[in-house]
């Protein structure tokens, strides 16, 4: 039990040293008197006696000194000694200490802030059980891998009945508004289709009654209803009666069996009201086109196992189909199936944010290194006095964390306020919607950048001490003097903030061009300020084309009749809203197919004066009117887009474009079209999507339960809000409308995610210019005051104000211009190593820029000159003390 004395004794050495210091000095002194006592009784005199015992037990102090290294704590002491002095000396500078913590607490906070943001939108599980071992299973082209594809019924049935991977496979298709309607009033709520096992997938069971069973995947057997726990509560008032009971949606009754827990939660997709079995025939080649099939792993198993079981279950499928296996299946973690949208502008951002880190540590460097400057006496006394190099190193390593654990400790907070903020103000940019708290990882995240932060600031400042002329330093008198290595080492410093301001303004530049460019980019519409809605008709009233047609004639002849309302149509789709349209693709008649399935067109079905009211220029041709009716030749207006995919260069006025059935993607069978009119270009689902092929047919030969319909007039929103309700209420008062939006309001959605971007960057850019201009200005200011009998000399010797002013200024621009360069060439090579997850592709929701290049000239130039003005700016003050030395008082350093 040696070591726990040995323990014993150190921990006694550590908290009560006083107490050990005396037992120290008790033992030395009883061997000592011992000796005298020997010595005495030899013979010799007192004096002899007490000279010979000294001689003989050696030095006190040294003796001391090696029974306190053997016990191993004065690490541990000095540590703490040094943090004593630390304090003492960031206490005696109560100016630097507090500009360099509140440095680095903005710093440390905005990376807190982003951190809190990644956890909460990535990194964080999903609120089900194991959740890990949840996956995401889908169909992608063999020759593209990110291309996905859809999934036929009887695709899904085999997989769910063949894979042996999986302890659970279930499926559910996209989340959809329907109309719930209780008593005299309908509500718009939103309804999930499932399999009977998405519950014991996710192991959610439900919170009362139960979940569905496998026979009610049936057609006519799939009349039931499992309500969510939200809805329970808002709309059923908690009753417990409810289960047993019939709702309506969208006319057909449907039996409540269940009540879902309230731990059900989705986060990444709209949550859902009411659950109702998707229903699946095991005979039918039905094609699945928004489901998504979730799946639990079965123990270990692997995802890359699951998936090569999956891909050979659907070649044996396609096959037995007497279809080509173009498809093949992939397995994903279902949290980053979920978030894969959202990571990759998420992580570009946490760059961004650890560019601003890097800035804050680069200036409390140059703080600290000024600061140093002024302590080369300090350092040198203390060397002279024992201190190596190493305890000194050491010393200014303690101060920097201290500097660090109190920016980290404001950070903390801060940075989960900022989160929040973030959060509250960007609420729909973010995907998943999640309380940001401040939690053990966050806290954890905090510290570790706390340190690391610490170590490159306090290294420069380290190694800067341990290399200092500390012989030169006790020589001067008053104020120590610069080396070129030491003015070099502090404009370096402020060179790589530039650079680094740099690269964050270019890239606010960039996000700025996007967003202007989005803003003015041409939309193919001109609809101000009208007034929008969506109707999805539902029920059995509505099961024919004709009843279709009268609902949606008699609302806009109702609306048309309203005060103040110049103009009402509607379409199956609208831009910047999407489309409920029919996905098809087409060839011209008489002519080879384009590609293996024809050319794919979005078909809008519109009224006549759809093109008109929404403002479309029509480049060629005629618009519909209502002559074209259910009993006319069936014709249609394209799009710029398909016009140029068809024909090229090529009239397509009088063409005849044919549609191709296609089983697996439930396109039936249409009658020809004949090309009456060509319209330009209109942005389909947002303003920074590329343009789509669009085919626009007569509302009367193709009319569709869900449509959109505008209203154009002068009125203001909110009465003519009311006024619009009260007249589709009066039509039918069983079919809500909802989505009531005007235009202008779809086009700020539409820049919603730009103006993040442009918002988030430009904050970030402004707190790096603010630490870049403190950082010049630390800079010049500091060297002035240390040149000041360099200046005095100066003018003493006959030189003008405006040469000093020009000398201070001239300076500075070197390093201004010397950080813009190194800045411009990390902004080229940062460019082209992202240019592909920057920019945005095809029809697709991933990238953040758009009519712009990673090398714009124009945006490098402004760049540049908003870089050099802050430099200037920062520069002039200090410069201008400069021409205000006295010499006299600059001399008397001498």
């Amino acid at each position: 039990m040696r070591w726990v004395e040995k323990l014993l004794l150190r921990l006694k050495s550590l908290f009560r040293r006083p107490r050990v210091e005396r037992e120290l000095d008790d033992e030395l002194q009883f061997h000592l008197e011992q000796q005298i006592e020997e010595n005495l009784a030899a013979g010799m005199s007192p004096e002899e006696a007490r000279d010979a015992a000294r001689r003989s037990i050696g030095g006190l102090v040294q003796m001391k000194e090696e029974c306190r290294d053997m016990r191993r704590v004065n690490w541990v002491q000095d540590l703490v000694q040094d943090i004593r002095h630390g304090l003492r000396m960031l206490g005696k500078s109560p100016g630097f200490t507090a500009v360099a913590i509140l440095t680095l607490a903005l710093g440390i906070g905005v990376n807190t802030a982003i951190f809190s943001v990644l956890e909460s939108q990535l990194w964080r599980p999903l609120p089900f059980a194991d959740s890990e071992r949840l996956v995401d299973a889908h169909v992608v082209l063999r020759d593209n891998a990110k291309q996905w594809d859809i999934l036929s019924n009887r695709g899904f049935q085999a997989w769910r009945e063949q894979s042996q991977s999986f302890a659970n496979l279930a499926a559910y298709d996209y989340p959809a508004a329907r109309n719930l309607t209780a008593g005299s009033t309908s509500e718009r709520i939103i309804v999930m289709p499932v399999t009977f096992n998405l519950f014991g997938t996710l192991e959610v069971p439900p919170e009362r009654g139960r979940v569905f069973l496998a026979e009610e995947e049936t057609a006519g057997r799939d009349q039931v209803a499992i309500v969510s726990y939200r809805l329970w509560q808002n709309h059923f008032a908690s009753d417990p009666g409810v289960l047993g009971k019939p709702i309506r949606l969208d006319g057909q009754t449907y039996t409540v069996v269940g009540i879902a827990s309230q731990r059900l939660r989705f986060e990444y997709i709209q949550e859902p009201d009411v659950f109702v079995p998707l229903v699946l025939d095991p005979s039918s080649s039905q094609v699945l086109r928004n489901v998504y099939v979730i799946g639990r792993l079965a123990p270990r198993v692997t995802p890359e196992r699951a998936r090569e079981e999956l891909a050979v279950i659907l070649d044996r499928e396609l096959k037995s189909e007497g279809l080509q296996p173009e498809d093949t299946a992939t397995v994903t973690n279902l949290r980053e199936t979920w978030t894969q949208f959202a990571a990759r502008p998420l992580y570009f951002f946490a760059g961004a944010v650890a560019l601003v880190l890097l800035i804050a540590c680069v200036n409390t460097a140059g703080l600290l290194l000024a600061r140093g400057l002024a302590r080369q006496g300090e350092f040198a006394v203390r060397a002279a006095l024992g201190a190596g190099r190493g305890r000194l190193m050491r010393q200014l390593l303690v101060e920097s964390l201290m500097l660090a654990t109190a920016g980290g400790a404001a950070a903390a907070l801060a940075g989960v306020w900022l989160a929040q903020g973030f959060a509250h103000f960007l609420e729909d940019a973010l995907p998943r919607q999640v309380p940001i708290a401040l939690d053990t990882r966050i806290l954890l995240f905090t510290l570790a950048v706390s340190v690391v932060s610490a170590l490159l600031f306090g290294l420069v400042l380290a190694v800067f001490a341990s290399r200092a002329d500390l012989n030169g330093a006790l020589q001067q008198r008053r104020v120590a003097s610069v080396s070129p290595r030491q003015r070099h080492a502090r404009c370096s410093l402020v060179a790589i903030e530039v650079a680094l301001g740099f690269v964050l303004l270019f890239g606010a530049g960039l996000f700025l061009s996007t967003f202007v460019r989005l803003q003015n980019a041409p939309r193919g519409f001109d609809a101000p300020g009208s007034l929008t809605f969506r109707v999805a008709l539902r029920g059995e009233n509505y099961a024919k084309p004709e009843q279709i047609e009268r609902y949606f004639g008699r609302l806009t002849e109702q609306l048309g009749s309203l005060p103040g309302v110049r103009a009402v149509t509607l379409g199956s789709g609208l831009p910047l809203a999407g489309s409920t349209s029919l996905f098809a693709n087409v060839n011209v008649a008489g002519r080879p197919p384009v590609g293996p399935h024809g050319l794919g067109v979005i078909v809008h079905s519109v009224a006549p004066n759809y093109i008109q009211t929404l403002g479309m220029h029509l480049l060629a041709g005629r618009n519909f009117d209502f002559y074209d009716s259910e009993a006319s030749a069936r014709v249609a207006i394209i799009n710029r887009n398909t016009a140029q995919g068809l024909f090229g260069l090529e009239d397509p006025l009088g063409k005849v474009l044919e549609f191709v059935p296609d089983k697996r993607r439930g396109v039936p069978v249409e009658a020809p079209v004949q090309i009456i009119g060509v319209t330009e270009n209109a942005q389909e689902f947002g303003a920074d999507d590329v343009p789509f092929d669009d085919l626009y047919v007569p509302f009367a030969q193709h009319p569709v339960p869900s449509a959109y319909v505008l209203v154009a007039s002068d009125l203001p929103r909110g009465a003519l809000a009311g006024a619009i309700r009260a007249e589709a209420y009066a039509v039918d008062k069983d079919q809500p409308i909802f989505e009531l939006k005007t235009m202008d309001d779809r086009v700020a959605e539409s820049l919603l995610r730009a103006r993040f971007n442009l918002y988030l960057v430009g904050t970030l850019t402004a707190v790096a210019l603010m630490l870049v201009s403190d950082g010049i200005f630390g800079t010049v200011a500091y060297f002035v005051h240390q040149r000041t009998q360099e200046f005095g000399i100066r003018l003493a010797l006959g030189a003008s104000p405006a040469s000093i002013l020009r000398h201070a200024i001239a300076q500075s621009l070197v390093i201004g211009v010397i950080g813009v360069s190194i800045g411009v060439v990390a902004s080229l090579i940062l460019g082209q190593l992202l240019r592909h997850a920057l920019y945005l592709a095809p029809h697709g929701h991933s990238g953040m820029l758009y009519g712009v290049k990673v090398y714009d000239p124009f945006i490098m130039m402004s760049c540049t000159c908003a870089l050099m003005i802050a430099v200037l700016l920062a520069n002039y003050i200090p410069a201008r003390r400069a021409t205000r030395v006295d010499p006299m008082v600059a001399l008397r350093y001498e």
